[in-house]
């Protein structure tokens, strides 16, 4: 299976805006293809389009951290029939394949409703002078 996930600059899974590079990693063969993550250089879709490349590539599932993904694109994951690995905070790779190799984490077919972002951020409130 391949499982995307995007990595910051430490070599850490993080939230999909927030990686620089798009990782794959296939499970069975251990091989890494590291792709420039299109997130960071959009306005809006940003999500969606790291998504979009790492079907393109191939993967099945994607490591999530809290804020991976916005209501839309979790729906088009679910759609689309991904796997989540749900992580509880972002994590270093190396720990994550660790976890994987000896079967702690497990690829679910839901993400916490707490853990995924809306996908336009929320009006701000007007105050009511009384």
């Amino acid at each position: 299976m391949k499982v995307a996930a995007a990595i910051n600059q430490a070599d850490y899974i993080v939230p999909i805006v927030e990686g620089e590079t798009l990782r794959i990693f296939n499970s069975e063969t251990k091989e890494i293809s590291n792709l420039e993550n299109p997130a960071p250089k959009l306005k809006e879709g940003r999500r969606g389009a790291a998504l979009a490349l790492a079907r393109e590539h191939g993967a099945e599932a994607f490591a999530a951290p809290p804020q991976t993904f916005c209501e839309l694109s979790y729906e088009k994951a679910q759609q689309e029939k991904f796997l989540f690995y749900n992580l509880e905070s972002p994590l270093s790779f190396d720990t994550f394949l660790d976890l994987l190799e000896q079967e702690l984490v497990a690829g679910e077919r839901d993400i916490a409703g707490k853990n995924v972002a809306p996908s336009h951020p929320a009006p701000p409130q007007s105050r009511k002078e009384e």
